[in-house]
C-alpha cells in the first residue's frame, strides 16, 4: 500500500477517534448555558421512548441558569407510557413551562402539552385527537393457505388476545376494550383536570377528532394563539425579566448520529410505524 494511502486512512481514524472522545466526554458546545435564560427544547415526530426527553428536562431543571422552559411540540402523538412518563416530569418540572405547538401536537403530543403551565398554537395547528387506538394485524387466513399452523400453550384464555395467528372473540375484544378504555379514561382525567374544563364537555371533545389551534382555544383546549416566541415574550412578562436570554437547547443525537452528523429519523420512523399495541396517536400524518 502507498505510503499516502496509509497517511489519509491514519488521519481518518484519528479523526472519528477524537470526536468520538468528544462526543463521550460531552464537551461538546451546544449544551452550554452561560447566562439566566428561557430555554427552549423541541419534542418531535412520534413517540416511543421517553428518555431522550427526559434527559433533556432533567439537565434543564438542574441548571440554576434556567429560569423558565418552552417546549415545543411537534408530535402527532406515540405509545401511551412514554406519553405519559414525559408528561408527568413536565408537570413536576418545578421552574415555568409553557407548550408551543406546531404543525401538528395531537394525542400524545396534546397529553404531553397539558403538563405545561400555559399552552399556545397557531392558529391552523392540528391538536386534540384525545383517545386511545390499538393497531392489531391478523395473518390466520394467510397462514392457513400457505399451511402453517400455530401452537400456543397459554396459561389462560386471554394469554394470547390479539394474536395474529388466530381469530379475535368477541370476549377479546372486550378484555382488550377494557384496557383501552381504562386508558382512555385516564387521559381524558388529565384534561379534565388540567384545563379545569366540566367532564360532559370533555367527554364531548374526546372523541378522537382533530381540532385546528382556533378550535382548540375556542374550546378550551389551549391557552393562547401564537407561536414559541409569543411564548417567550410572554414567559418574559410574567417572570418580570425583560432581558432574560432565549437559548435553543440543541436536539439530542444518537452516538451514531453524532459521529457521523447523519441522521436516520425517516427510516427509523418507518420502522417504529409498524408497532403494534396500545397509542396516544393520531393516524394523519
Amino acid at each position: 500500500m502507498k505510503k499516502w494511502i496509509k497517511v489519509i486512512i491514519a488521519v481518518v481514524i484519528f479523526v472519528i477517534f477524537a470526536r468520538a472522545l468528544i462526543v463521550l466526554s460531552g464537551m461538546e458546545n451546544g449544551d452550554v448555558i452561560t447566562k439566566p435564560s428561557i430555554a427552549v427544547m423541541d419534542i418531535s415526530g412520534q413517540i416511543f421512548d421517553s428518555s431522550s426527553a427526559i434527559e433533556t428536562l432533567k439537565k434543564l431543571k438542574n441548571n440554576p441558569l434556567v429560569e423558565g422552559v418552552i417546549v415545543r411540540v411537534d408530535s402527532p402523538g406515540g405509545a401511551v407510557t412514554p406519553s405519559m412518563e414525559i408528561y408527568d416530569y413536565i408537570l413536576n418540572l418545578g421552574k415555568p413551562v409553557y407548550a408551543a405547538m406546531g404543525s401538528v401536537a395531537a394525542s400524545g403530543g396534546y397529553l404531553i402539552s397539558l403538563g405545561a403551565d400555559s399552552i399556545y398554537a397557531e392558529p391552523s395547528t392540528i391538536t386534540g385527537s384525545i383517545g386511545v387506538i390499538m393497531n392489531l394485524v391478523n395473518t390466520q387466513e394467510l397462514m392457513d393457505k400457505i399451511g402453517v399452523k400455530s401452537v400456543v400453550l397459554k396459561s389462560g384464555a386471554y394469554k394470547d388476545a390479539g394474536s395474529p395467528a388466530r381469530q379475535m372473540t368477541e370476549q377479546d375484544k372486550k378484555v382488550l376494550n377494557d384496557v383501552l378504555m381504562d386508558m382512555y379514561y385516564q387521559f381524558t382525567d388529565i384534561v379534565i383536570q388540567r384545563r379545569g374544563l366540566a367532564k360532559e364537555k370533555v367527554m364531548q371533545l374526546a372523541d378522537g377528532r382533530v381540532y385546528t389551534g382556533r378550535m382548540a382555544q375556542q374550546n378550551g383546549l389551549i391557552n393562547h394563539l401564537g407561536s414559541w416566541r409569543k411564548a417567550a415574550d410572554d414567559m418574559k412578562d410574567k417572570l418580570n425579566k425583560p432581558n432574560l436570554e432565549v437559548y435553543e437547547v440543541p436536539a439530542p443525537k444518537t452516538m451514531l448520529e453524532k459521529l457521523t452528523e447523519t441522521s436516520s429519523k425517516t427510516e427509523l420512523g418507518k420502522i417504529i410505524s409498524t408497532k403494534t399495541g396500545f397509542f396516544y396517536l393520531a393516524e394523519i400524518y
